[in-house]
Formats: C-alpha cells, sequence, structure tokens
C-alpha cells in the first residue's frame, strides 16, 4: 500500500489512463536484494521521472541495480560544483505540483 502523499502526486502527474500503472510499478517496486522499496526510494523515483511514464520505469528499474542513483535524481540538483541536495525525501511531499498538460 502507498501513502497518502504517494498517491496523490501520481494523481497530480501522471493522466488518468496512466494512472494504476503507475500505481502498479510504484508499489512493486524492489531494490537490488529484493526488498520492498522505501517510500523514499518510490518518491525520488517518481520526481527524478517529473511526470514522465518512460523514465519511471527507467528509474524504478534501476532501483533493482543501485537506489543511490534513483535518490540521486529525486533529491539532487546538479551545480557548477556538484551534486546540491535540493529535497529531502524521506518526508512526505508537502506541496504537489502538476507537472504535466491536461
Amino acid at each position: 500500500m502507498l501513502l497518502p502523499d504517494i498517491t496523490s502526486y501520481i494523481d497530480a502527474n501522471y493522466f488518468p489512463e496512466q494512472r494504476e500503472e503507475v500505481l502498479s510499478l510504484v508499489a512493486s517496486a524492489v531494490l537490488h536484494d529484493g526488498s520492498a522499496a522505501s517510500p523514499r526510494c518510490q518518491r525520488a523515483a517518481l520526481i527524478g521521472a517529473d511526470g514522465s511514464l518512460t523514465m519511471l520505469r527507467q528509474l524504478i528499474e534501476h532501483l533493482r541495480v543501485d537506489y543511490r542513483d534513483v535518490i540521486l535524481a529525486g533529491e539532487y540538483e546538479q551545480t557548477a560544483s556538484g551534486p546540491k541536495r535540493i529535497r529531502d525525501l524521506n518526508q512526505p511531499l508537502r506541496q504537489v505540483q502538476a507537472v504535466c498538460r491536461r
């Protein structure tokens, strides 16, 4: 079962016809050892995908390889001096901003 902030983000950022697939992808996400992805990893994949179903599939699959790359995609911004953390996805998503244009 997904946390409410995650389902709210999905509702706001994916088209209604994509909802079931996105929910299934995120809920079934696993790490390299087969354990379930944490809410932090689920949030990072969603934020990193930026509303793209294709990118979400890639990030969910990459959790099986190295979850740290997915966290980097969701929590960090690239700067001239290297990655800078701009979000803490250990915390629930407080503001849901739609990125897709319906």
